[in-house]
């Protein structure tokens, strides 16, 4: 179960997002544009994120989870779950400060859901950027701790839209 993949489903107005695999940056366009749709649409009674089949999973789609609890918050619905049984998930999640912003649970109370495969989009270099700014600002916005961490990130994918920006012109 290496490649990543993520899962959608919705139980009772809860949407569920279930990541499998290691789930890295060529998902986060889809994952976006997913999440763009959703909220445009409604805003979801609750959200739970299922990270128990998760191997790995880097900032990027850290950075929409954040999103997520944000959107939530400003909506006033309740808290986004976190579930994961993995420990080395869980140190990463709470060294970002995913424990301020998102109820953290080693298991759910149901059966997860199967849901369905997000479709993995295709996209140029420059959306692939702007997800990639927009998700590290996001981890960045959480707390001072993140903002030191991800300042260079952010910095290099500044530049290097800069210098796209500019050499297209």
């Amino acid at each position: 179960m290496a490649e990543g993949k993520i899962l959608h489903a919705t139980y009772d107005g809860v949407h569920v997002l279930r990541f499998l695999g290691d789930v890295r940056y060529p998902l986060s366009p889809s994952l976006d544009h997913f999440l763009q749709n959703l909220f445009a649409e409604v805003t979801p009674q609750g959200f739970v994120i299922d990270l128990t089949e998760t191997r790995s999973i880097d900032s990027t789609n850290l950075g929409l989870l954040v999103r997520i609890a944000k959107f939530m918050q400003r909506f006033g619905r309740p808290r986004v779950t976190i579930i994961s049984n993995r420990k080395e998930i869980n140190e990463v999640l709470t060294c970002l400060g995913f424990d301020k912003v998102f109820n953290i649970v080693e298991h759910g109370d149901i059966e997860p859901p199967e849901g369905e495969a997000l479709a993995v989009e295709e996209v140029d270099s420059a959306a692939m950027s702007d997800t990639l700014l927009k998700a590290h600002r996001t981890l960045m916005s959480l707390n001072e701790q993140n903002k030191e961490q991800f300042r260079d990130v952010v910095a290099i994918l500044e530049q290097e839209q800069a210098d796209k920006s500019s050499a297209s012109q």
